[in-house]
């Protein structure tokens, strides 16, 4: 089989399992690259009333919001190019797909997830509703030969990345079936450089000059607990449940970007603990919208209050301290 080197290092960088599959699976595999790929975290503050239009306004699931980070541009500042093919038939995935492994890059391409028997046997699991099962997952292929097609990819219980083997029969029967839906959103990455740290500390910078948040997501979410809790079909659906997610995920990865910089002790220990309440909230808001043994809803909406005060003070720390500081981002020789 053509495999790819380093198969071991594709290792889960979000263990909140908040990301976007698409997004889940490069940072991944960067992450396996380069000891460098927390500095694509620096955006993971993103606005949080992005997140409550996405989640509470549209109705939308944690992974299908389009983080500001782990995007083309960023992994382009660390070194890696993404190629897209777009949508190819059949007969050219299986022609450039060995091609493209024994260069050392990995493939990526969208299809149905309930053709896949370990997605069916996942969802099934974790109760998917039925509605869901059709939905268009990105698979990374990491292996192929005659027969068989090697994938990495994160059903597991807890969201870790592991390698699995598939039939070709799988991808042609399935591509049967509905082939307008099957091999969308081709695409390869390859490193070509090291990170470019001036780029990254610019746009960190840039970043922080436009951070602009009073966080009152937070309350959105409190209000909201008991009425989600009675209205929501599932409880992966709720956007308290979905909004929790997304913002415990990027305050974990951000606590990761703080870790390569100049920034003080203080600033790190400060998103530390943000980062800690927003994960042990999430995990309640999650158990309350199941009718899981839980906190009741006052004590959780006094945990998100304190988690809010805790984002602003934390804010104006970094932005701060940020503005002092003639180089945020070491040079190699005296890095982290």
């Amino acid at each position: 089989m053509t495999e790819l080197p380093g198969l071991d290092r594709i290792r889960t960088r979000d263990p909140n399992n908040h990301l976007h599959c698409r997004k889940s699976q490069l940072l991944a595999y960067v992450g396996g690259r380069t000891p460098w790929s927390d500095l694509l975290m620096y955006r993971a503050l993103g606005s949080t009333s992005a997140v409550h239009r996405h989640c509470h306004l549209r109705g939308g699931d944690r992974w299908a919001f389009d983080t500001p980070y782990v995007n083309d541009d960023d992994l382009r500042l660390l070194g890696f190019e993404v190629f897209s093919a777009g949508t190819v038939d059949l007969a050219r995935f299986e022609s450039g797909l060995t091609d493209f492994l024994a260069a050392g890059q990995p493939v990526f391409f969208y299809a149905p997830r309930h053709h896949f028997p370990h997605w069916v046997e996942f969802m099934r699991r974790v109760g998917t509703l039925p509605e869901e099962y059709r939905l268009l997952h990105s698979f990374l292929v990491c292996g192929a030969n005659g027969t068989d097609v090697l994938l990495a990819d994160n059903t597991a219980d807890d969201h870790e990345y592991f390698p699995l083997t598939v039939g070709w029969d799988v991808l042609r029967d399935g591509y049967a079936r509905e082939p307008e839906r099957w091999f969308t959103g081709c695409a390869t990455v390859r490193q070509v450089a090291e990170p470019d740290r001036n780029g990254f500390e610019d746009a960190y910078r840039a970043f922080l000059a436009g951070f602009r948040d009073g966080f009152e997501l937070y309350d959105v979410i409190g209000d909201n607990l008991v009425v989600e809790r009675t209205s929501v079909a599932a409880a992966y659906r709720a956007p308290g449940v979905n909004s929790m997610a997304l913002l415990a995920g990027s305050r974990t990865l951000f606590c990761r970007f703080l870790a390569l910089t100049e920034h003080s002790e203080r600033v790190r220990a400060a998103y530390a603990r943000v980062a800690q309440l927003a994960t042990v909230l999430s995990d309640r808001v999650t158990a309350f919208q199941a009718g899981l043994p839980a906190l009741p809803a006052d004590r959780i909406r006094h945990g998100l209050t304190q988690l809010r005060l805790r984002e602003q003070r934390a804010a104006r720390l970094l932005v701060d301290e940020a503005a002092a500081l003639p180089q945020i981002l070491p040079t190699p020789a005296s890095g982290r």
